[in-house]
């Protein structure tokens, strides 16, 4: 069986490390590249097109092509015979779900084993998608935990975006500019997620989303 060519994404040196180091253990898998961010794995993939990108779901900065759902589309669309692997501390089953329809063919959560990885890979290898374990199951969660869960997975992919930049401290313009929506659009949309996050302000959606660390 063909060896699975690999690049890497991730704005954080050291994870780009520690996965390389993780992969080149393995004769399956061929690291080509580590990259900083998604402008330059675009400029790599118009030159090179490996057969898997595992990139991280959250990497702030890049005006061009973003991150997130934004990113992944862009990649689906251009680079369709490329398999992607999203890496992502967010565990929205309608995110993770938005994130297959885009056309991932793996989400690995960044709370499980490093080692997830190489099953996801190996999974990939043997021409199946990937799903997180745990995906679409509940879990024992306490109440609270299960309650904050709830209105959590309540909001839309498009409401999880808005406020993933809000949080970030950029203004509606901003995020409206960073998801290529209108201003009216982004701004009905984090109104909309207030609600279902049941709070009445910035400070306090500030404080729910630090305390859920669902963007972590």
């Amino acid at each position: 069986m063909e060896r699975l060519r690999i690049v890497l994404v991730d704005d954080h040196p050291l994870v780009l490390m520690g996965m390389r180091d993780l992969l080149e253990k393995d004769l399956n898998f061929e690291v080509t590249a580590t990259l900083p961010g998604p402008t330059a794995l675009i400029q790599h993939l118009q030159r090179d097109a490996p057969h898997v990108v595992i990139t991280d779901y959250s990497m702030p900065g890049d005006d061009t092509y973003g991150d997130g759902i934004r990113l992944v589309k862009y990649l689906t669309r251009h680079y369709p015979q490329v398999q992607i692997v999203v890496l992502t501390m967010v565990s929205n089953s309608m995110i993770i779900s938005a994130l297959y329809d885009a056309g991932v063919a793996a989400v690995v959560l960044k709370r499980d084993n490093l080692s997830e990885i190489m099953t996801a890979l190996e999974t990939l290898h043997a021409g199946r998608k990937y799903y997180p374990p745990g995906f679409q199951r509940d879990g024992a969660a306490d109440e609270r935990s299960k309650f904050i869960g709830e209105r959590i997975n309540s909001l839309s992919p498009k409401e999880f975006e808005v406020l993933r930049h809000f949080i970030r401290g950029e203004s509606m313009m901003q995020v409206a500019d960073a998801l290529k929506r209108s201003v009216k659009t982004v701004s009905g949309q984090k109104i909309s997620a207030m609600r279902k996050l049941n709070v009445r302000t910035d400070q306090e959606l500030v404080a729910f989303c630090v305390e859920s660390e669902i963007f972590q």
